[in-house]
């Protein structure tokens, strides 16, 4: 073997040296970064944006995996489990499923009843209104006969005077349908315009009422509240009528 050939072959030597001396450390640098981070577990993402109170289907998750000590608290690891639930709040693309977030859908809980009515396109919503707002209904009427009766008012039976009221208070909004051409009966309380479909998430009693209101108002406004308020209205401040203050 001459020079230049012994030369050529210690090179050989030295480079594969150099790559086991590499391949052990990436072995010992992956062996030191899983003893560091632990075993991986599958949690439970969501694949796509969520909105307020819509059901979670089997395409709106998945799982993926992360190592142990970076899952989130209470991660939810069956993606099952929260299929057909719903979040009261609006979840992006990515989000990791935990313990608490979803819930039950309010218009199927006991008590509770899923209720549609026609809100006034332009004073009754006017695009501020969305799922998983609260709200309060006000429906007012127009001044009638003697309260009770027909016919002139008298002493004995005075006019029934026009009032703005709340029927509904702090009510749930599931979900705001598309703007639709109505026409109103006499007593529909809507005149010829626009209109949308609004559903609410109530309690028996406050279903009935907000159907009352939508049949016999001359019109039904939603007012709405701020995020967390859901302090009730006194009692002598949800009725008003010419005079008061």
């Amino acid at each position: 073997m001459n020079p230049r050939q012994r030369r050529g072959a210690l090179l050989v030597v030295v480079a594969l040296a150099g790559a086991v001396a590499v391949f052990a450390s990436v072995l010992s640098f992956v062996s030191s970064v899983s003893a560091k981070v632990g075993p991986l577990v599958g949690v439970v993402a969501l694949s796509r944006d969520v909105a307020p109170f819509t059901a979670i289907t089997p395409a709106d998750v998945t799982v993926v995996e992360v190592p142990r000590q970076w899952a989130p608290g209470g991660a939810v690891l069956d993606a099952a489990s929260v299929v057909g639930l719903v979040s009261p709040s609006a979840l992006p693309s990515g989000t990791y499923a935990q313990t608490g977030m979803f819930e039950t859908s309010p218009g199927v809980a006991d008590g509770y009843r899923e209720v549609a009515i026609l809100v006034d396109a332009e004073t009754g919503v006017a695009g501020k209104v969305s799922a998983g707002d609260r709200v309060d209904v006000i429906a007012t009427t127009a001044a009638e006969g003697p309260a009770g009766g027909t016919g002139a008012p008298t002493a004995d039976a005075p006019a029934a005077p026009a009032t703005a009221q709340v029927w509904v208070q702090d009510a749930l909004v599931l979900n705001v349908g598309v703007v639709q051409d109505v026409q109103a009966d006499t007593t529909g309380g809507l005149t010829e315009g626009k209109a949308v479909p609004v559903t609410f998430a109530l309690p028996v009693a406050d279903a009935l009422r907000l159907a009352y209101a939508e049949s016999f108002a001359v019109k039904v406004r939603l007012a709405l509240r701020g995020g967390g308020d859901d302090a009730l209205i006194a009692t002598d401040q949800q009725v008003f009528t010419e005079g008061s203050r």
